[in-house]
């Protein structure tokens, strides 16, 4: 497999996210959480296929080897992501950096709710937003698993800079491999991601690999919208 950009686009109503699903993101059971949050959350949904701009990419590259300590190197770059993270992909044998966005629009409309003292119905669309880019790059990565079945690989799970000892200060040489502002993500100065919405990290791929439930425990970010996505998904 050659070095490769393989670009994806989205329209919101391709995710499929339900009402449930955000209840869930929300710490809520689907279906369980009170009203009038069913509704308001069902009304958000109605608007997003307006406020999203679903966007992501792969960087797909057999120019990957790891240091059992604590790096990987891809394309010649080293990223130091930890024992922890090593540990997950010490039988990788090529990998996919990838980077989503679900779009500028949806944050900043949640922003301008919770600014004009609407804090209910920004919450709801900044949850709605996490929701979106974490669908969207599960599009992507199932995507990826499925090219891979006929050369007998498997993949890993996902591993971001600023998670399991990642550190989010690697953002910067982790973005140059990508060309510049693609699909509409950049860093500020301190390596967050903008849109905020947006997410980046490392597939690996190999004959001796394979996904396994996320390990929560793994990662330092008792807060993390993920875990609970994740949990709630039972992954």
């Amino acid at each position: 497999m050659q070095t490769k950009l393989k670009n994806f686009a989205f329209s919101f109503s391709e995710l499929n996210i339900k009402v449930g699903l955000v209840e869930e993101a929300m710490g809520y059971g689907n279906g369980k959480s009170p009203e009038p949050f069913p509704e308001m959350i069902a009304f958000a949904l109605d608007q997003c296929d307006e406020l999203c701009n679903i966007q992501g990419s792969l960087l797909v590259s057999d120019n990957f080897s790891i240091d059992l300590e604590n790096s990987i190197f891809v394309e010649g770059v080293i990223f130091k992501v930890g024992k922890k993270i090593v540990r997950q992909l010490r039988n990788v044998e090529g990998c996919a950096l990838f980077i989503c966005t679900a779009g500028a629009g949806i944050g900043e409309k949640s922003k301008e709710l919770m600014a004009a003292g609407e804090l209910v119905e920004g919450y709801i669309l900044d949850v709605i937003g996490s929701v979106t880019v974490e669908a969207a790059i599960d599009k992507i990565q199932d995507s990826f698993e499925f090219e891979l079945v006929n050369s007998g690989h498997k993949i890993t799970n996902r591993y971001s800079p600023g998670y399991c000892g990642w550190a989010l200060s690697e953002q910067k040489q982790f973005f140059e491999l990508f060309p510049q502002n693609h699909c509409g993500i950049s860093l500020s100065d301190s390596c967050l991601m903008n849109p905020i919405k947006s997410v980046s990290g490392i597939i690996g791929h190999g004959t001796n690999v394979g996904k396994t439930a996320y390990e929560c425990q793994l990662c330092e970010l008792e807060t993390c919208i993920y875990r609970a996505i994740r949990l709630a998904k039972g992954k």
